[in-house]
């Protein structure tokens, strides 16, 4: 009996939890936590409050984005960390994110200050009932087949 007990309290503080994790998300960042977990992907609330979740070996997110929570956006960070003091490198990965952005739709390539190239996939949410299946399926599948794609763009130029 003390064993039921104990596993049923453990379940109800994990249910608590994640309630209390799932209200810091705004509307867009919790529509996506909502299909991700139908979907089986097992997302997770990190420390930014951002929804992150893996997909085939990459780690993905879906940003809680508190100054427009109706920007759903989806990044895979750090597929490529640049080193910023080797100008030949720099400007490869600057050429190989605006050919990648550029021959893309949906999903672009940018690098942050501190040399990490993250591939982003952005849209807004309306008022109303939104459902937003399409654009998350389409949103991962791109970037998962973006990565190896601005890679191999990358050691591409970096070889000439």
């Amino acid at each position: 009996m003390k064993k039921i007990l104990l596993a049923l309290a453990l379940s109800l503080a994990a249910v608590c939890a994640t309630a209390q994790d799932l209200s810091v998300l705004g509307k867009a960042a919790r529509m996506a936590y909502d299909y991700l977990s139908k979907e089986g992907y097992r997302p997770e609330i990190d420390e930014d409050n951002d929804v992150a979740f893996k997909v085939q070996g990459y780690t993905f997110y879906a940003e809680n984005n508190t100054d427009d929570p109706t920007l759903l956006r989806f990044m895979a960070p750090y597929i490529y960390e640049v080193d910023l003091e080797n100008e030949a490198e720099l400007d490869n990965a600057l050429i190989a994110c605006n050919n990648f952005t550029r021959s893309k739709k949906l999903v672009r390539a940018a690098i942050n200050s501190g040399g990490g190239v993250t591939l982003y996939a952005d849209t807004y949410i309306g008022q109303g009932d939104n459902d937003m299946t399409e654009f998350i399926e389409a949103a991962i599948d791109f970037m998962v087949r973006g990565i190896p794609i601005w890679r191999e763009s990358f050691k591409e130029l970096s070889a000439e």
